[in-house]
């Protein structure tokens, strides 16, 4: 089995202490195939079509701090987007986590928003739809499955041309997929495991409170009680999402 090239664009700041163990839980999930992984990280790398050139497969990462619809973001969502036009032009593998979920849905037209009462953190439950159960990807699942969140940012609507798979009271755009391209995108994050959905929160906690110059805070241990170790079913989908790819 030849090993194929997949490009992975972060949208994490130098300073963001999470980069690396986004790549490390990325590089696990997807070792189940032969696989040779470029990193471009859009505040760090020249990112634009040109870095599919060699890429079999396109996975855009979550971000810890950035909104899509922000117009700070303007600058570089642009590049991000002629990414997409080409993946989807080209009908290129891919896979959006969390940031890169919404960008998907923004890019398709779709509107997002900032809003805490559709906002999750933790391991939440989440339910196939009808044609997420017959999805050769999405139905090796159970109907009912857990997986790890962490946004407060969503994708109002199924954008047009695109399946929903998956739903939940909070989200009901909590997993899509381009009709006419083999691109998936997630709300939640497939890339986590329970236990480093844990170690994630609890840096990023460590890192606000040190910025903001107090101990830790008082409430973090029961917020790390919303994550729950073990419950890893969806971790399966980065690896089986590779094995769709032609050999």
């Amino acid at each position: 089995m030849r090993p194929i090239t997949v490009l992975l664009i972060q949208i994490r700041c130098k300073s963001d202490p999470m980069a690396a163990h986004e790549l490390a839980c990325i590089q696990r999930r997807l070792s189940t195939r032969p696989c040779r992984l470029q990193v471009r990280n859009i505040f760090l790398d020249k990112v634009g079509p040109a870095e599919l050139h060699d890429a079999d497969a396109l996975i855009v990462g979550g971000s810890g701090q950035f909104s899509v619809h922000d117009p700070r973001s303007a600058p570089w969502i642009t590049s991000l987007r002629g990414v997409l036009d080409v993946a989807l032009e080209r009908k290129l593998p891919g896979f959006g986590i969390c940031f890169g979920h919404q960008l998907l849905g923004y890019h398709l037209g779709q509107r997002v928003s900032t809003d805490t009462t559709r906002a999750e953190l933790g391991t939440v439950r989440l339910t196939l739809t009808e044609k997420g159960r017959k999805d050769p990807l999405f139905s090796q699942l159970d109907v009912d499955f857990m997986a790890q969140t962490g946004h407060s940012d969503y994708v109002h609507a199924a954008p047009s041309g695109v399946t929903v798979l998956a739903e939940n009271d909070k989200v009901a755009t909590q997993a899509f997929k381009v009709d006419d391209s083999p691109f998936y995108s997630t709300q939640f994050h497939p890339d986590m495991t329970g236990a480093e959905a844990i170690t994630r929160y609890l840096a990023y906690q460590r890192d606000l409170d040190s910025a903001q110059g107090v101990e830790s805070a008082s409430g973090v241990s029961e917020r790390v009680t919303l994550f729950r170790a073990g419950t890893d079913a969806a971790t399966f989908l980065l690896g089986a999402f590779l094995e769709l790819i032609p050999k």
